[in-house]
């Protein structure tokens, strides 16, 4: 419920921040005020910057549905071409009913049952109509493309990425979680390489709870996933060791369904490291985001130093002193690793939940 309840604020806050922005420019750039009404007479006070505040929130709630309804499952089982034919009409039928309602200040709510009586207040159309409605579906499309590179670049480096930050590489101190599939290329065998990646979907789809502690998806690697904190805010009331029992929590409360669906409950092992590394931008014709340096190359051997210990989840030394509060969760020095080309080791502990009381 917290997971949904997030992902909807999310969503509700950036259409707000977007719409406002984009009906503004609108007043801006054209001085038309005839949109901004003040619909259905329920603000005290009929001003142009208020009907814009009242409309951007029906727009909010108007786009945080067609969200929610048009689902990762949804577009997953839905032929693309439908989905996207689809969005286009209700987009335009927003644009329309927005016209339709500046047209007719006076209607009333309960004006809307009777369907003769709307046909008989279709406004008659003229540029400015016209002119409204192909800048609405316009910002629609970049709606669209605006919260898909958002989504795909990640909440904790947009804005970085937007500003231009990352065009030069500089260094900053993170914690990585190296997070892996047990036994994946068993089960890929049991179930087909088809069903597996609705599998690996579905995993990547409960993965997005790190969101609530502060977590960022770096990057999806197969079956598994490399999730990034800022030190402050992965420290913090340990967020970042948190995120990992969480998860485990997640796809426990879903084993129904994931036997239901591939009669296998996937587990998980991770490794945890905080270091410093580069964060830059990469590529030319396709760009990405990339962290560089030994903190990465040393999560990833700590993860996979959890078979040999049989372990779900290791942690570094460093780490370890690092944590807010060590006395939450049980920990235990088990060995020091040796890197390939360093003389020092790397020290790692096993964490495991303490039982509840």
């Amino acid at each position: 419920m917290k997971i949904w309840a997030t992902q909807v604020f999310r969503k509700l806050k950036y259409h707000f921040l977007f719409w406002n922005g984009a009906l503004f420019f609108y007043l801006f750039m054209t001085g038309n005020e005839t949109f901004f009404i003040n619909y259905f007479g329920l603000l005290h006070v009929d001003v142009v910057y208020g009907n814009i505040l009242y409309l951007a929130t029906g727009i909010t709630l108007f786009f945080s549905f067609i969200d929610m309804f048009f689902s990762d499952r949804m577009m997953r089982y839905s032929p693309i071409r439908n989905v996207v034919f689809l969005r286009s009409l209700l987009y335009l039928a927003l644009g329309y009913t927005i016209i339709f309602m500046a047209a007719n200040k006076g209607i009333k709510a309960i004006e809307f049952l009777n369907y003769k009586g709307l046909l008989k207040r279709v406004p008659s159309f003229n540029m400015d109509w016209l002119r409204f409605l192909v800048y609405f579906y316009l910002v629609c499309i970049i709606n669209s493309l605006f919260k898909e590179i958002y989504s795909k670049i990640g909440v904790g480096v947009f804005f970085d990425w937007f500003l231009g930050r990352l065009n030069k590489p500089r260094e900053e101190v993170r914690i990585f979680m190296f997070i892996d599939m047990k036994k994946s290329t068993t089960i890929a065998e049991s179930i087909g390489h088809k069903k597996f990646s609705h599998l690996v979907q579905d995993v990547f789809n409960d993965m997005a709870m790190v969101d609530n502690y502060h977590g960022d998806i770096y990057q999806y690697l197969g079956d598994g996933a490399i999730v990034s904190w800022d030190v402050k805010k992965g420290t913090k009331n340990n967020n970042c060791i948190k995120s990992f029992f969480a998860f485990l929590r997640v796809i426990e409360r879903r084993s129904r369904y994931y036997n239901w669906k591939y009669g296998e409950v996937p587990a998980f092992k991770a490794g945890l490291h905080i270091g410093k590394t580069m964060v830059l931008q990469v590529g030319n014709v396709r760009r990405d985001i990339s962290y560089n340096g030994d903190t990465i190359n040393t999560t990833a051997r700590i993860e996979s130093m959890c078979n040999a210990y049989k372990q779900d989840l290791l942690i570094s030394g460093v780490l370890y002193e690092s944590l807010d509060n060590q006395d939450e969760f049980s920990f235990k020095e088990i060995d020091k690793i040796k890197l390939k080309g360093k003389r020092r080791g790397v020290q790692i502990y096993q964490v495991k939940q303490k039982a509840s009381r």
